[in-house]
């Protein structure tokens, strides 16, 4: 996630650089910007690998407690958490194969 954000940042910076730039530069800018929207989109691949990773355990984690669980109170409490896991896992699945404009709609 770090390495994502300073990414995220650098190209930030960079399309404030280019805005800025005199008409010579910006030709070396944009090469600079592109490679950094590539790591970007390098970083972000790893992140959702490794959430994906963690909803997985999450969920595999939850099932072993409801195994156990005779308690019925607690067994609804775990029923409604797992419920809940699995959707944010299907709202991030979503969310990485969504068009930039239908992001907005997901997240909200």
């Amino acid at each position: 996630m770090k390495a994502q954000l300073k990414a995220a940042k650098k190209v930030a910076e960079l399309r404030k650089k280019l805005f800025a730039a005199p008409p010579a530069k910006k030709a070396a800018i944009k090469a600079r910007l592109e490679a950094a929207k590539a790591k970007l989109a390098r970083k972000a691949a790893k992140v959702f690998q490794i959430s994906k990773r963690l909803d997985a355990a999450k969920i595999v984690a939850i099932r072993a407690k409801l195994a156990k669980v005779k308690n019925p109170e607690v067994k609804a409490a775990l029923k409604a958490q797992l419920k809940a896991a699995k959707l944010v896992a299907e709202l991030r699945k979503q969310l990485k194969a969504a068009q930039s404009g239908q992001k907005a709609d997901i997240k909200a």
